[in-house]
């Protein structure tokens, strides 16, 4: 599968991330993010590298241990646009729902990351022109392992379903998920929004959405754009992380195009995400933390 992104990383196997010291890449940037933060803003690369692989202490298994004690907290946002195309791609989740928690730490352990807590949420959405109230659903966070059973009975419970003729109302999806309440606890951190269409997206208009809606979605691209370049704002400007498997066209292209720490990986538009391998999903999941 072909991957554009701003950089434009390359989908990579499962590799350890490089030493902070390491001479720079000629060829195109690895899709291994930069490593996560301390809790304070300025914080160096260095401080926050994960150290090399050292030889383990007899009989101990010790590369999983955060450095320090420090304790890591991801969020993730799944907005997922659930019109009737996007069978393929829901079926696949719905089946890996349960064991959604167990391949995302077997990822991070193979790349030596270690992650404290994990909180998934959905904001599953349709077209507001074409579906109204009924084009979004939203769900708390849960938290993982605890509330996978919770998490499971959400996603089971979307239905692929509705919606115009493309596009659809990714970009609401987007920046509700920007708002999302993430958390604050935790020494590092790290923010990951994850976007499944196979449509493009909207172009964002106040007039379509309900009162409540509309109240927290910027009026346009360009106030989107701020929002998520606010260093201010409720994502911090070192953890956030924005995936996006959706389809080269209005909306993603401008995303990948113009944001930072945005990976797109371009999908088969109307092919519901059918293209797109479970794995590849959790991989890029992996890469981003």
């Amino acid at each position: 599968m072909s991957e554009s992104s701003n950089p434009s990383p390359t989908p990579a196997a499962p590799s350890a991330e490089p030493a902070p010291d390491a001479p720079p890449a000629s060829s195109p940037p690895s899709t291994d993010w930069p490593v996560l933060e301390e809790s304070a803003p300025s914080a160096t690369a260095g401080a926050s590298t994960p150290a090399s692989p050292a030889a383990p202490a007899a009989g101990a298994q010790s590369s999983l241990a955060a450095p320090r004690g420090l304790s890591y907290a991801v969020d993730i946002v799944f907005c997922i646009d659930v019109t009737g195309s996007m069978t393929p791609i829901i079926d696949q989740v719905k089946a890996n729902a349960l064991r959604f928690y167990d391949d995302v730490q077997s990822n991070l352990t193979a790349k030596g990351k270690n992650v404290d807590q994990l909180r998934v949420r959905i904001i599953a959405f349709r077209d507001f022109a074409a579906d109204g109230a009924a084009a979004l659903d939203e769900s708390p966070f849960f938290t993982l392992p605890d509330e996978r059973a919770d998490f499971s009975e959400f996603v089971n419970g979307l239905v692929a379903e509705g919606g115009g003729d493309a596009p659809e109302s990714g970009l609401e999806a987007v920046a509700l998920a920007i708002d999302s309440p993430w958390t604050t606890t935790g020494d590092r951190r790290r923010q990951v929004i994850v976007v499944w269409t196979d449509q493009p997206a909207q172009s964002l208009s106040p007039t379509v959405l309900p009162p409540d809606i509309a109240s927290r979605v910027p009026a346009d691209f360009s106030a989107l754009t701020d929002a998520w370049e606010d260093e201010q704002g409720r994502m911090g400007s070192s953890s956030k992380r924005l995936i996006l498997f959706a389809p080269d066209g209005p909306g993603w292209s401008d995303i990948s195009g113009v944001w930072e720490n945005v990976v797109h990986h371009p999908s088969q538009a109307g092919g519901g995400l059918s293209e797109v391998d479970y794995g590849t999903i959790i991989d890029s999941i992996g890469n981003s933390v």
